[in-house]
């Protein structure tokens, strides 16, 4: 009895699928890669779906039919027509579907309407000329939702937080191949910013948060000046959470702002170990609270002691100093740093600057440092007292710090410098380095990246210089390869005296092979020259190499092997090693 069942099992089920049909599907006549993408996403005949049947593949093609003539429409093709044939041979079913998809429709008019006000029209803020769609553009259903998603949040900008589509109308035009676009806007009422209340603080002051704000009270009210204060909020790192809602009053045209803050831990210490070509095994040491006084200051302390390397940092920040966005740090670092053929060099400093952000793309900073440095085993020795002032700023279009994909970024450094021991020496110092970004395809897997670095020294001849500021070569952004900081000229022992101006060139095709592995091939080609600016004319370094990514949810980890081109005898090594997070540049 259970055989016989087993049987009758087989014999129900193996029809279905023995039988069932295979068939390939193939879309022609439409150029348009995103509609035909859609159009594949919402087909059945593309799911691998069995079908038992000629007649029950007819019926599918059929209803997908339909969808794909909505589909079009939405993409601005009123005209569209599909024609689908199934044709049998060698035991192969084969669906081709034939598109024609007809003159895009376009933007024949754009009108925006108040409801609020006898459907006259909508005369807020100049919202009409701030719609991405334009007439004689094309009518795509997706722009059109978006537009429409834009018109409110635009609204709520200009003090209307609560407006809303009451209609739409999109009429064709078949005769003129185009479309009319009619909203009725219900705007709501007129808002301002009415009382600011902060609730959860614990340790902070309010006046951390109101220094932070980007809205008063008795302005209009503004929700992308609610969206960037809660992002300068999160942003500072003091607390884990904040949300910011507006609350309607009674009676009134003023909505209160409620600010609810979770505060995140202040204090941390950290620990690590690492280990550099250069300096060897180190152990990293930090400690940081981030409210200092109750203010939201962060103060920093970090140690870091290798076999060649000792540095110790304090750093403190007053934030918003004066103005958003501004602040003013001191700091203070004393160092030890041994580069073997190169110097030993003790330095003490102290430096006082602000630092400024102007926008996304561009930051810098003024400021006045002190440093006594004292430098041993090199081909000039000499201890020096500096008074610097040094400048910093940068514009850059790619804001990924440690992976930048697409765009540029220019960085500028500059600091006079008056050496108040023995002989009073005086010099200028400056470097520019430009960094370009190409992607080669559009998921930006494939990145060429190219730098240029640019330095000069103006004052008087490198021996009456302190080593460690000249110009020398051979680190992991520059001349990659060549021993580290030696790339200069040199006295008859071989050891670098150090340039008063650098040129560098670096050139890296990016290529990320998987979500998490990639290679980079490199090649880098530089001078370093006594003259005042870069002599293009000085004997050329060049070196290759090649390097390895690992993506990791933080950032690139990052790899690389390096050969010099024009070694040079008794002072480089064959190849060089350097491993960091982030790329090179």
């Amino acid at each position: 009895m259970h055989n016989l069942k087993k049987k009758f099992f087989i014999l129900l089920v193996l029809p279905v699928f023995y039988f069932s049909l295979d068939f390939q599907v193939e879309f022609s006549g439409l150029n348009n890669k995103k509609a035909l993408f859609f159009i594949k996403s919402i087909s059945t005949l593309t799911t691998n779906i069995k079908v038992n049947s000629i007649n029950e593949l007819k019926y599918i093609a059929s209803k997908d039919k339909d969808l794909f003539i909505q589909a079009l429409q939405a993409f601005g093709y009123f005209d569209a027509s599909i024609s689908i044939d199934i044709e049998e041979k060698n035991n192969q079913l084969d669906v081709f579907v034939f598109i024609s998809t007809g003159p895009m429709y376009v933007i024949s008019s754009i009108e925006l309407f108040n409801s609020l006000d006898e459907n006259k029209k909508l005369e807020i803020c100049d919202i009409e000329n701030k719609l991405p769609i334009k007439i004689d553009g094309d009518l795509n259903t997706e722009d059109i939702i978006n537009t429409q998603k834009l018109i409110i949040y635009l609204l709520s900008t200009c003090g209307y937080p609560y407006a809303k589509v009451e209609k739409r109308d999109v009429l064709i035009n078949k005769s003129f191949k185009n479309g009319s676009i009619k909203w009725n806007i219900n705007p709501g009422h007129f808002y301002k910013i009415g009382d600011i209340k902060i609730q959860g603080l614990k340790n902070i002051n309010p006046v951390v948060i109101r220094n932070k704000l980007t809205f008063e009270e008795n302005e209009k009210y503004n929700q992308n000046e609610i969206i960037k204060t809660q992002n300068k909020l999160l942003a500072s790192n003091l607390f884990s959470s904040v949300k910011i809602r507006p609350e309607k009053n009674k009676d009134s045209d003023a909505l209160s702002i409620d600010i609810d803050i979770i505060e995140a831990l202040h204090r941390q210490f950290t620990t690590g170990i690492s280990y550099a070509t250069v300096d060897g095994f180190g152990i990293n040491l930090g400690w940081e609270n981030r409210n200092i006084k109750s203010m939201g200051n962060p103060m920093n302390i970090d140690l870091y002691l290798a076999q060649r390397m000792f540095d110790g940092i304090a750093t403190y920040r007053v934030l918003d100093f004066i103005k958003q966005d501004q602040d003013l740090v001191f700091r203070i670092e004393g160092s030890r740093e041994n580069i073997p053929v190169s110097y030993l060099a003790f330095d003490y400093s102290y430096k006082n600057r602000i630092d400024k952000r102007f926008s996304k793309k561009f930051d810098g900073s003024l400021g006045i440092g002190f440093d006594y440095l004292l430098v041993n085993s090199s081909s000039h020795n000499g201890n020096f007292f500096l008074i610097s002032l040094p400048v910093y700023g940068k514009y850059s279009t790619d804001l990924d710090i440690l992976n930048p994909k697409d765009g540029y970024s220019i960085t500028y450094r500059a600091s006079p410098y008056v050496n108040t021991l023995h002989d009073q020496v005086k010099f200028f110092k400056q470097t520019l380095i430009y960094d370009l970004y190409i992607p080669l395809d559009k998921n930006k897997k494939f990145v060429f990246a190219a730098r240029t670095q640019l330095g000069s020294i103006l004052g008087p001849n490198v021996l009456r210089l302190p080593l460690p500021l000249l110009f020398l070569g051979g680190s992991d952004d520059d001349l990659r390869g060549y021993k580290y900081r030696t790339v200069s000229p040199l006295n008859n022992n071989n050891q670098p005296l150090g340039g008063r101006s650098c040129v560098y060139f670096s050139f890296e095709p990016r290529v990320r092979v998987t979500r998490t592995l990639g290679f980079v091939p490199f090649m880098d080609i530089g001078n370093v020259s006594n003259n005042k600016i870069p002599d293009f004319h000085e004997k050329w370094l060049k070196s290759f190499g090649i390097g390895f990514r690992y993506f990791s949810f933080f950032g690139p980890l990052r790899l690389d092997i390096a050969f010099p081109l024009n070694k040079r005898k008794n002072i480089d090594e064959d190849y060089r090693i350097y491993a960091n997070i982030g790329q090179t540049f």
